[in-house]
């Protein structure tokens, strides 16, 4: 795999963990952590669906964040919709 395909996903996943650690209070996280291991909210989803959002230039909406299996899943479907755009 080349830099250029993974650098884009390794910098989502950069500001997905950078944004869930200072919107819970929580962290440091890894990429497997689920969201609700740590004690997330639906409040707290938002906050960090909307400033991820703000960050990358998507519309990420918090379903998206809380059906995903862990922030690895969540920033690979932010990936996705930025792709989409």
């Amino acid at each position: 795999m080349s830099t250029e395909s993974t650098a884009p996903a390794d910098h989502v996943v950069a500001v997905v963990l950078s944004v869930v650690a200072e919107v819970t209070g929580t962290g440091p996280h890894r990429a497997s952590d689920s969201f609700y291991d740590f004690g997330g909210t639906s409040l707290d989803a938002i906050r960090i669906c909307l400033r991820v959002g703000r960050e990358l230039d998507v519309d990420v909406p918090p379903e998206t964040l809380l059906d995903s299996e862990d922030l690895a899943g969540f920033a690979a479907a932010v990936t996705a919709a930025r792709d989409a755009r």
